[in-house]
């Protein structure tokens, strides 16, 4: 009761200013309509994103795979008007809510302690501050001319996955998982050293029975080439199955380990 009471009184020292309201509206919990929408908006961005990508007409006959062919033609591009009028729109909605949050940190006291220059410019360089700047900024690089406009439908698009971790301040996730992290710290390390133990093994032990295989050699070279093959093997994965004997008996045994 005494913590509900002493956040009670913290929001309440933030008076009733339009700046204090904004504040409650933009960077609260989940608890307004603007940031159920936000939430919204972020999904929406990942999904066109996703199905951009969708084939909308191929090459007919010709057995190159349409995404290795120029003559591919994808959703975002069949239906540019569509996309670059969703790209706007949540350019546009983005922009407002990170200029409103910039303005109204200093609400907060870890900021407002800083003065209104300083508490901005520390907030800035915050985590979901810089999350919020890199979720946008390919769009206005791209409009300046500051990026070829052929870098930005193609690297720069990824950049837009940058929006779904914008949904961690209402979800939380990362604060979740630093404390896994921090109670299960040495339990996953002994795992991880394991795993790597195994990986090493394995790896070794794949390198010397097959490097003379004619059917899978050129997959394990060396020792460092057969580590990305053995990788898969031990996620139960077999794109390879032309061994020696032993080598079978090798990857049947990591099979068994991979699915235990």
């Amino acid at each position: 009761m005494e913590g509900v009471a002493d956040d009670d009184e913290g929001r309440g020292s933030r008076g009733t200013s339009l700046r204090a309201k904004v504040y409650d509206m933009v960077d609260g919990e989940m608890d307004s309509i603007v940031e159920y929408f936000i939430m919204l908006l972020i999904l929406a961005n990942v999904v066109s994103f996703l199905i951009g990508t969708l084939v909308y007409s191929g090459p007919g006959d010709s057995e190159v795979p349409c995404p290795s062919s120029k003559h591919c033609l994808l959703l975002v591009d069949a239906k540019s008007s569509f996309f670059e009028a969703f790209e706007l729109f949540s350019i546009v909605v983005f922009t407002i809510e990170y200029l409103l949050r910039v303005w109204c940190c200093l609400e907060n006291p870890d900021y407002g302690q800083y003065g209104p220059i300083l508490g901005r410019l520390s907030y800035m360089t915050s985590f979901f501050a810089l999350i919020d700047f890199f979720a946008i900024s390919p769009y206005y690089l791209a409009q300046f001319g500051l990026v070829r406009e052929i870098n930005y439908t193609t690297a720069l698009r990824l950049f837009r996955l940058i929006r779904l971790l914008k949904a961690e301040k209402y979800l939380k996730a990362f604060g979740l998982l630093d404390d896994v992290l921090a109670e299960n710290g040495p339990l996953l390390t002994a795992c991880l050293y394991y795993a790597c133990m195994i990986w090493l093994f394995t790896s070794t032990a794949m390198y010397f029975t097959e490097r003379y295989n004619p059917e899978v050699a050129v997959y394990f070279q060396s020792i460092p080439d057969s580590m990305f093959p053995v990788a898969l093997f031990l996620t139960g994965e077999f794109p390879l199955v032309d061994f020696t004997p032993l080598g079978k008996f090798i990857a049947g045994s990591m099979a068994v380990v991979a699915v235990a």
